[in-house]
């Protein structure tokens, strides 16, 4: 499981953390997940955000394609 900062082309795609990967399949259940905020390439934070309701699913593996990982602990 790779956790931290994923940059393509060197911009920020995604940001994968312990928090999110074992919260978000809870909070999917109840259609929520929770986003990362970031502008001009610089990360500010959590959001939560409004989807469609799925079933608890225990997915670690990557789903974004990423050149590299910045490993990085971001706090609430």
């Amino acid at each position: 499981m790779n956790l931290g900062i994923l940059y393509k082309d060197n911009k920020i795609i995604n940001h994968r953390s312990l928090f999110k990967v074992l919260m978000n399949p809870i909070c999917r259940y109840f259609g929520f997940c929770f986003g990362t905020i970031y502008k001009n390439n610089k990360l500010f934070g959590y959001k939560i955000i409004k989807q469609k309701r799925t079933k608890i699913k225990w997915d670690f593996s990557n789903h974004n394609q990423f050149d590299y990982i910045e490993k990085r602990r971001m706090i609430i």
